[in-house]
């Protein structure tokens, strides 16, 4: 039986997520808390981030990213405050824990990164990169249509 791109794709998904929430089960954390603290830290501290920034950026739904932060902001992660020119939209900023454990996540992401590219071939891997920024492009033209 051969096998589908979009099951392999998941394979190497669930793979690659176990390891991210093995990692952040050491701060009591899931692995998508810790991708978007790393991505929320990426942030000057005078550019105001929002929720749909999250969004767009990890392509989940309102009420999932409304969820993650909810947590997040329990754990005193991050902490949301309202735009003073329009209380619907909720600025987030990491909060001092959030920030402490960075660098062990940058370096735990950049270990990963490595680790998933130096399975390829130098010419595989500007191929892979290409593609793994070309293929939601093209799939979320296709949905529009």
């Amino acid at each position: 039986m051969e096998e589908s791109i979009s099951h392999s794709i998941k394979v190497l998904n669930n793979q690659i997520s176990r390891e991210i929430n093995t990692f952040a089960m050491q701060f009591k954390l899931t692995g998508t808390q810790i991708q978007i603290l790393d991505f929320l830290n990426g942030f000057a501290a005078n550019e105001n981030v929002f929720q749909k920034d999250v969004e767009k950026e990890f392509n989940i739904r309102r009420s999932t990213a409304t969820n993650i932060l909810k947590n997040m902001e329990e754990k005193g992660l991050i902490k949301r405050t309202a735009l003073p020119s329009d209380s619907r939209l909720k600025i987030i900023e990491v909060q001092e824990s959030g920030k402490k454990i960075q660098s062990e996540i940058s370096k735990f992401l950049v270990a990963t990164d490595n680790k998933i590219l130096n399975s390829l071939g130098a010419f595989e891997r500007r191929s892979f990169i290409k593609s793994l920024h070309k293929i939601p492009e093209k799939l979320a033209e296709s949905e529009k249509k």
